[in-house]
């Protein structure tokens, strides 16, 4: 059996941008979430309405550089919307819509990112609400934009962590 190195994987741009890609939802082929590169986990924990608002937990991990990476977290002005074409506001202040936080601290836009630290093989949990979700909205989508911060020397497969379609179902996710 032939086995790819993890070089022959990096060169690999195909097999680089698949693994970008968390496809869980099998009744909803045109569901996925898209993360910022091959090189970090992702899992998803829980997506669950409470009350008014849509909460979304996950986890990163650092798997596969091999070294500290700082990295920034930033929303965009519209940060999420809804099957119904319902738009919801990233903008920072307590008029935004959306709520996101990484490592358990806040984060918004235009000068209102949040720059975290992951160590090799460190965890970082990321969340984000969506406040008065559309009761009768059946998924949602969000973006969120990553970038790196003073870590020289890489580059990220793609700039932002995408949720597209999501089901809004209620409950945890065990294991992508």
């Amino acid at each position: 059996m032939t086995s790819c190195s993890k070089d022959e994987k990096e060169d690999d741009p195909k097999h680089s941008e698949e693994e970008l890609y968390v496809r869980p939802w099998k009744e909803y082929p045109q569901s996925y979430i898209k993360f910022f590169d091959y090189r970090m986990s992702f899992r998803l924990l829980n997506i669950q309405r409470n009350g008014s608002a849509l909460q979304v937990d996950y986890l990163l991990t650092n798997t596969g550089f091999n070294q500290e990476i700082e990295l920034l977290f930033q929303m965009p002005d519209i940060a999420a919307h809804d099957d119904l074409g319902n738009a919801y506001s990233g903008k920072y202040g307590s008029n935004a819509d959306v709520i996101s936080t990484i490592n358990g601290d806040s984060f918004s836009n235009y000068g209102w990112a949040k720059r975290v630290t992951f160590m090799p093989n460190q965890a970082v949990r990321g969340s984000f609400t969506i406040k008065n979700f559309d009761m009768n909205a059946a998924q949602f989508s969000y973006t969120c934009q990553v970038s790196l911060g003073t870590t020289k020397g890489i580059t990220l497969a793609y700039n932002r962590i995408d949720f597209v379609n999501i089901p809004v179902e209620t409950g945890e996710y065990q294991e992508m």
